[in-house]
């Protein structure tokens, strides 16, 4: 079992609970939730941190007996506490509990510079310890990208749009098929994930190839038009033009979603209207559907099965 923690601006509380759900099931609005998934906290941009229950009890007392009972043993290790909301623990005796428990572990210990991190926490008067891990936001360098545009989809919202579309199994393909400068495609290749971009404007793709190749990523991007794209992937994620630009007719917008219902299983649409009409006339079932505010204007997320 697995016990992580979230945390999230509230523009984006509805977007972090709606990842969870497509991540792990999790359905309710707590800020930590327990698991049998095991999902490293680095590929969502609302998870802090993750413990992998070794041992359970209803004291302190109860996790140093087991710890030294299984005479568990690290070398430079450290123990620290997992903090949740609504918590009777203090800050004085949340560093007590770190230095009792790493009293009865085998070893050296190594607050600075840990080569193994235990993690402990109180939840609802029990007790948890375990293997730590905490999202490493590396991906947060995806920011600096040397090409962008003011119209793009965030980096964080990118990522959390990745994970609702293939959920836990990174072995699914995916497909932008309006990739822009290729945002949703970095997020989802820093993940392992295979993906591609088509981008119909040939100066924007090449700038979506440039990203590609600052990030050291393979050239996923290809220049073309996505209606004559012959393949066939697991999902899609449109993010739908709106004529910033240059003007996109409704019959243009309808044709998109037409053509991400032909090459992918299932869509992730981002739109800046209210789209249940075409998303159902393409033969699409919207399954989801929640609002990000984006400056003065909100961008609707369509979960489409």
């Amino acid at each position: 079992m697995n016990f992580y923690t979230v945390k999230y601006s509230e523009y984006l509380a509805d977007l972090c609970k709606l990842e969870l759900k497509y991540l792990f099931n999790h359905l309710n609005d707590d800020k930590y939730f327990f698991s049998e998934l095991l999902i490293s906290p680095s590929r969502s941009p609302f998870i802090k941190e993750r413990l992998t229950i070794i041992y359970e009890g209803n004291s302190l007392d109860s996790i140093a007996e087991q710890i030294l009972s299984d005479k568990l043993a690290a070398e430079n290790f450290r123990v620290t506490y997992i903090k949740v909301e609504d918590e009777t623990e203090d800050y004085p005796e949340r560093l007590q509990s770190t230095r009792e428990l790493g009293l009865v572990i085998k070893g050296e210990a190594d607050v600075r510079n840990p080569q193994v991190t235990f993690g402990v926490t109180s939840v609802n008067g029990k007790w948890y310890f375990g293997n730590y891990e905490k999202n490493d936001y590396s991906w947060h360098h995806h920011d600096n990208k040397p090409h962008t545009y003011s119209n793009s989809l965030n980096f964080r919202v990118a990522r959390a749009l990745v994970n609702i579309g293939v959920g836990p199994d990174t072995g699914q393909t995916m497909i932008d098929p309006c990739c822009g400068i290729g945002t949703v495609v970095i997020e989802a290749l820093s993940m392992g994930i295979q993906a591609k971009g088509y981008e119909i404007n040939q100066f924007v793709a090449n700038n979506a190839q440039r990203n590609l190749t600052f990030f050291n990523y393979p050239d996923s991007i290809t220049a073309n038009d996505m209606h004559v794209m012959p393949e066939h992937f697991d999902v899609s994620i449109v993010d739908i033009p709106y004529g910033l630009y240059q003007q996109t007719t409704a019959a243009e917008q309808q044709a998109i979603i037409k053509t991400a219902r032909r090459i992918s299983g299932r869509m992730i649409l981002v739109s800046f209207d209210n789209m249940d009409d075409m998303i159902r006339e393409a033969g699409f079932t919207l399954t989801d559907k929640v609002q990000v505010p984006k400056g003065k204007f909100v961008r609707y997320i369509n979960v489409c099965g």
